[in-house]
């Protein structure tokens, strides 16, 4: 009965390579069960709504989105909003599979070719020298991108990451202009029962709240955070920048929600939203005379394929691919232009530069009071399957973050500089038993954890650029990891903050918590006082590379040299081409990126539509409005405006000046119709395992 699959509305077919074969041989069985029931129902199947590869696109289309990822699938969902567009997003993966709608199968489709890019920094002179000094850095290749792989983790980083980038040159990007770009996405199911409508929004297509199952140890670390004096939050979104809290995230009804499900698979609906999957990306082309973008050029089943571009390319494939289309595509630095032989058709130097990402320590801890029992036996496969609840819910300890200052932060407490990442209790692979009773018993088998302390505000900048002119190979990868000292330093004192939570008294004396014996042993000075030198040693021999990799094509002013996009995201010296994805940020942000990322989508899309947005003239003719280009934050909401005094569009009065006191009430009375496929013509009528994070 466990095998039979629901009776759906829509034929349920299995998507993307099998979970459970990416568990060892001893779990295979049980796995391929559970898995089976997983592929068979249909609130998480949704067969309805699965995306179909359009395999005979056409000619040409007004705008060309390459990349179905976290940034491409909100991009070309908002393009098609409008019925007189014709769209096509290129995915170089295939839909996302079944499973990975399961929470704690988090990591199962990293490292797999179908699923995972499997990207590969040069060697490390300071970093992950347990691995041969090559850093590992997981990235999504399917649709939806890591927001398929990732943690879900929904944090925006602080004010002052978005403040500085306004005054570095990012005109119009400061936190009270992004902050609706934010909400506009955001639906939580949580406003008023841990977190404020003062922050937060309702009714945009991404659900967020907090996952239906933490561990014990998830709360109780909780309390350690307040024990050592860190003032207790629910919401690190919110009015309170630091403390410790089981995390708000991407999820709905026991299941993972990516922007691929939560925008595109609507969206796919609508005719004039053409996706073709299994399809790279591989050059922009332009035109070299007009520096006008014509075409792009994609690799299906093995063959180069061009599709023509009317109004615009958009790039999303991300910090590590969209640089490397540009530079295929004759645009960056004029070196490495002709050192691959590829016509310069706009010499920009910063792209592939500027590469930075969140890097820190892997720290290991015993419980030494808690035996180490599997936390996924068919009991809690079974709390799953009948009411989508339990460990299979969650992420297990990853769902729980903490945010604090270290002795090198800025001055005022209000952006701090450490973020800390918890792993352990993971729901992975079983054999479906609950664990033996003699290794229960045994004292030497006890349960471990991580805490991963990282420095959110690096320094060091690494670089990225062309291996080979095959737009099928990696580019190389030079991240330059604690190439300044300021990471180690901030990284030895975040360690050390680790170790007095790991010393608080109900961590202590009700789980036994101390150091992993040995673990580190090759780093001196770390017996019972550690010292800065152990932390630092130990940064660079267990490195923890996050996935929040920025800044390869770096927003900036024009006067900026190494700005690769103007404050609309537009290349420098190329019409007819943006790039929307977190390429384009100037620093990191402080914490996860996976929101900052669809912030930058929206604010993208909404530029696009602006800058082409129609209007009927005198003559009722569909017209350009004539290259008006939004150029703050106020101009962004002034879109598809109607001559007809009468016939008022809903978007007029939907994005207001934001005001922090604003509740969320006054949110609510705004109309949202995204769900609808012709809400535009409704309207008229009436007046669219390292780490997991």
């Amino acid at each position: 009965m466990i095998r039979a699959a629901e009776s759906c509305p829509c034929p349920i077919r299995e998507v993307g390579p099998p979970m459970a074969l990416g568990c060892s041989s001893q779990f295979l069985l049980f796995m391929s069960i559970l898995e089976s029931f997983i592929n068979g129902r249909c609130d998480l199947a949704d067969p309805c709504n699965r995306i179909a590869s359009k395999d005979e696109p056409d000619d040409s289309y007004d705008f060309v989105v390459i990349g179905g990822g976290t940034a491409g699938s909100v991009v070309a969902a908002r393009l098609s909003e409008n019925p007189q567009w014709k769209v096509l997003l290129l995915e170089a993966g295939g839909d996302e599979p079944t499973p990975s709608a399961v929470p704690a199968w988090v990591t199962a489709y990293w490292g797999r070719k179908e699923t995972d890019w499997s990207y590969n920094t040069e060697p490390q002179e300071k970093a992950c020298k347990d691995s041969d000094s090559v850093c590992s850095w997981p990235r999504g290749k399917m649709l939806g991108g890591c927001s398929t792989i990732n943690g879900m983790m929904y944090m925006r980083g602080n004010a002052a990451d978005y403040d500085g980038w306004a005054v570095n040159g990012a005109t119009g990007w400061s936190w009270f202009e992004v902050l609706p770009y934010f909400l506009k996405s955001e639906d939580n199911k949580e406003i008023d029962k841990g977190v404020s409508g003062q922050y937060h929004n309702v009714g945009g297509p991404l659900p967020v709240q907090k996952f239906r199952y933490a561990p014990r140890f998830a709360h109780d670390v909780v309390s350690a955070g307040i024990e050592m004096g860190y003032p207790p939050t629910s919401d690190l979104n919110g009015e309170t920048s630091t403390g410790f809290t089981i995390t708000q995230t991407f999820n709905d009804n026991g299941s993972r929600y990516t922007t691929a499900r939560a925008y595109l698979r609507p969206a796919s609906k609508r005719e004039n939203l053409h996706i073709i999957l299994n399809a790279l990306g591989s050059r922009v082309i332009i035109d070299p005379t007009t520096k006008k973008v014509t075409g792009v050029e994609y690799i299906k089943d093995g063959q180069k394929k061009t599709v023509g571009v009317i109004k615009e390319a958009v790039l999303s494939g991300g910090t590590i691919n969209s640089p490397q289309i540009l530079l295929l595509s004759g645009v960056g630095p004029k070196e490495t232009l002709d050192k691959f032989n590829i016509p310069v058709i706009k010499e920009l130097p910063g792209v592939g530069q500027n590469l930075h990402n969140h890097v820190g320590v892997t720290l290991e801890f015993t419980l030494t009071k808690e035996p180490d029992v599997p936390e996924l036996s068919w009991q809690s496969a079974m709390e799953y399957m009948l009411k989508r609840e339990g460990p299979l819910s969650a992420t297990g300890m990853s769902q729980l973050t903490g945010k604090v200052n270290s002795r090198f932060a800025s001055a005022g407490g209000r952006h701090p500089d450490v973020q800390f990442f918890f792993g352990g209790y993971y729901a992975s692979c079983s054999d479906g038993s609950v664990g033996d009773a003699d290794k229960i018993e045994d004292e030497k088998n006890r349960r471990t954890v991580t805490i991963s302390a990282i420095a959110l505000q690096p320094r060091s900048r690494g670089y990225l650029t062309l291996k080979s002119i095959d737009p099928t190979q990696p580019p190389l990868m030079q991240p330059n990891y604690f190439l300044n000292e300021h990471e180690l330093n901030v990284a030895a004192d975040a360690a050390r903050i680790a170790y007095r939570l790991a010393n608080t008294t109900i961590l202590r004396e009700k789980y036994g918590m101390q150091p992993t014996e040995g673990y580190g042993a090759e780093c001196p000075g770390g017996e019972n006082n550690p010292t800065d030198d152990f932390f630092k040693c130990l940064a660079q021999l267990h490195t923890a590379p996050e996935n929040h990799q920025v800044g390869t094509c770096k927003m900036g002013a024009k006067d900026d040299p190494m700005a690769v996009v103007d404050p609309q995201l537009k290349v420098y010296g190329i019409e007819g081409l943006r790039v929307v994805d977190a390429s384009i940020m100037p620093t990191v942000p402080s914490g996860n990126t996976a929101a900052p990322v669809i912030m930058v989508a929206e604010r993208g899309a909404e530029f696009i539509l602006t800058r082409h947005q129609l209007f009927k003239n005198r003559f009722g003719q569909n017209v350009p409005d004539g290259g008006n280009h939004a150029t703050n934050a106020d101009s962004d909401i002034n879109r598809w405006t109607d001559n007809d005094s009468d016939n008022e569009h809903k978007w007029d009065e939907r994005w207001k000046p934001w005001d922090k006191n604003w509740h969320h009430s006054q949110w609510e009375q705004q109309p949202n119709n995204y769900h609808d496929v012709d809400w535009q013509t409704k309207n008229k009528e009436k007046t669219d395992h390292q780490y997991v994070r």
